[in-house]
């Protein structure tokens, strides 16, 4: 319908862990080193059923893989998210390909961008400290709402600081878990699966990389659904 026609995404909401950051083998780095030192067997199948999860729904997944219920799930969330902070805050953020040169197409254009994560604001604010500031008008992390993703909340709150409407906005995401809380709070998702394949589903499309779009191409791919 014309009315909810835009030729510029009011906003692009950015997922943070395999879609901006290739934060995933840090992630499972920290998976395999924990779980060997309670005494459990990991495996990259595991690690890949974490992909998009919240920390806390991963937390009770490890526990229950290695028979370790004594523990707590923040406890495990904890652990894991320490190691990760660690390693950010002495080294280089190792970045997806084509991400960086999409959030200065972006911030050429106009267009406001969004860190929305299930990850916790500690590391949030480490992996921004990485980038010019006002990169991204706003973030929310995994700690910073009630229900994390595939509960729309996340983006929806994401929305609410940039004052758009996330049916004009566009989400950024690697994960189905992700995926599918962008498309609940009805912005238009661009998945780039990495690590696990993303089924289709309306308002929802897929690209091999984030290198060689820009602002103008995502800003097409928005017009194109909300065109029909």
């Amino acid at each position: 319908m014309s009315d909810t026609t835009t030729s510029t995404p009011a906003a692009a909401l950015w997922d943070f862990d395999g879609t901006l950051a290739d934060t995933e083998p840090l992630w499972i780095a920290a998976e395999y080193d924990l779980i060997g030192k309670l005494g459990g067997t990991w495996s990259d199948e595991h690690a890949e059923q974490l992909v998009g999860n919240s920390l806390l729904d991963s937390g009770s997944y490890i526990l229950n893989a290695i028979g370790r219920v004594d523990l707590s799930p923040a406890w495990v969330v904890d652990q894991l998210l320490t190691a990760v902070v660690d390693h950010i805050s002495s080294h280089p953020i190792v970045w997806r390909p084509g991400a960086i040169e999409l959030l200065e197409s972006f911030a050429e254009s106009g267009v406001p961008c969004a860190l929305v994560s299930a990850s916790y604001r500690v590391l949030l604010d480490a992996a921004l400290s990485q980038l010019p500031e006002g990169t991204f008008r706003v973030s929310v992390a995994g700690d910073e709402v009630s229900r994390g993703k595939p509960h729309p909340e996340p983006y929806e709150k994401a929305c609410t600081a940039l004052g758009v409407s996330a049916r004009h906005c566009v989400v950024l995401e690697d994960s189905e878990t992700g995926c599918r809380a962008g498309n609940a709070a009805g912005a238009l998702v661009v998945a780039i699966p990495h690590r696990v394949p993303i089924p289709h589903a309306p308002r929802r499309l897929q690209v091999k990389s984030l290198a060689g779009l820009n602002a103008a191409s995502v800003a097409r791919m928005l017009e194109q659904f909300d065109g029909d």
